[in-house]
């Protein structure tokens, strides 16, 4: 008889416990605030987009111009710098090797054309001043002596030989005293012009290596473009660093106004109007609005490359890409935080309707 009530008294038991499980299992979660409020719309009518803050410049990347090994970073994270600061040097030793060799040769090339152009040396003229003299003296004796033998051969007292003979001594002293007469000339007149214009084109050319040896080596300080703050070091000495692109080793900015990018949805373009105020919410703070105002629209609608993690968020979208100047800032905010936006489309639309009653 016992045996019999055993399969039944386990049903029962099972089904007792299944329907416990159901109910107890059935109980509604109580709901839990969040731990931050999410942003909410200021305005009755908005156009609404996310943006990341950016200094008004934006971003500049600087790099390495060319490949070397770091010596020097001149400096950090939050500091000012001025335009044409140095941020960073590379190892310039054979360049200044290549400079002082390329100086030499430039200070070899600009003797040798003062050289040229101090000619003649004054301690060469009295030479050959004294040499024309000599040969002048030596034609002179020549004459003397030529005219002494016509007479001697008129008389029958000189053979005819020693005729010929003076007579050709006489013309080789003449011809002597012309060279001389000449090259002293030449020495007078200074250096041929065409010497110095090649002398004068070599210096030049020296002057132009040197001038590219230092700008080479003044390729191996890299500064800054702008006058603005360091947000990002990304270099240390010591490291070698290419010239890969895409691969900043320095950020910088001007943060005297910060901007915000906004990614407007290309399906809410149409209710887009320029010149519409805005309030932003950093991330975490929905109670302290940034007042945003309108600076300009860059009209190219691009792919959505800035992404903020929401589960509906579409990756094939185009967004068009509106900048506003952060305008009052009641908390501290850093460039690349992103933020909540929120455009005033019922004030925009109000401001057009009072321009055109104005027209």
């Amino acid at each position: 008889m016992y045996r019999s009530l055993v399969l039944p008294m386990i049903a029962v038991a099972a089904f007792s416990y299944m329907v416990w499980h159901v109910v107890s299992s059935s109980k509604a979660t109580p709901q839990t605030d969040p731990v931050v409020e999410p942003s909410r719309a200021p305005f009755s009518e908005v156009v609404a987009g996310v943006g990341l803050i950016e200094p008004k410049s934006e971003n500049i990347e600087v790099a390495a111009i060319t490949s070397g090994t770091v010596v020097e970073v001149k400096v950090q994270e939050g500091v000012d710098v001025a335009a044409g600061d140095v941020l960073f040097r590379l190892d310039d030793r054979q360049l200044q090797a290549e400079l002082a060799v390329q100086q030499s040769l430039l200070e070899e090339a600009q003797a040798t054309l003062r050289r040229w152009r101090q000619m003649p040396r004054t301690e060469d003229v009295p030479p050959s001043e004294a040499r024309v003299k000599k040969f002048q003296a030596d034609v002179e004796l020549r004459r003397d002596q030529l005219q002494r033998t016509r007479g001697l051969v008129a008389k029958n007292a000189m053979a005819e030989q020693e005729l010929v003979e003076r007579e050709q001594a006489y013309h080789a002293a003449q011809a002597e005293l012309t060279q001389a007469l000449a090259e002293d000339a030449r020495l007078k007149a200074g250096a041929w012009q065409a010497d110095v214009a090649v002398a004068q084109s070599q210096v030049e050319r020296m002057e132009a290596q040197v001038a590219q040896a230092r700008v080479e080596l003044d390729r191996l300080a890299v500064r800054s473009p702008i006058a603005g703050r360091v947000l990002k070091v990304d270099v240390r000495p010591g490291e070698y660093v290419g010239t890969p692109p895409g691969k900043p080793l320095v950020i910088l900015g001007d943060v005297s106004t910060l901007h915000v990018r906004v990614d407007i949805d290309e399906q809410d373009l149409p209710r887009l109007e320029p010149g519409m105020p805005g309030q932003g919410f950093v991330r975490g703070d929905a109670e302290q609005p940034l007042q945003l105002s309108f600076v300009r629209i860059e009209p190219f609608t691009e792919p959505k490359r800035s992404l903020t993690g929401a589960g509906n968020e579409r990756i094939d979208t185009r967004v068009l890409q509106v900048i506003y100047a952060i305008e009052s800032t009641p908390r501290e905010v850093y460039v690349g935080q992103q933020i909540d936006v929120f455009l005033d489309k019922s004030k925009g639309r109000a401001e057009n309707l009072r321009l055109d009653v104005g027209q």
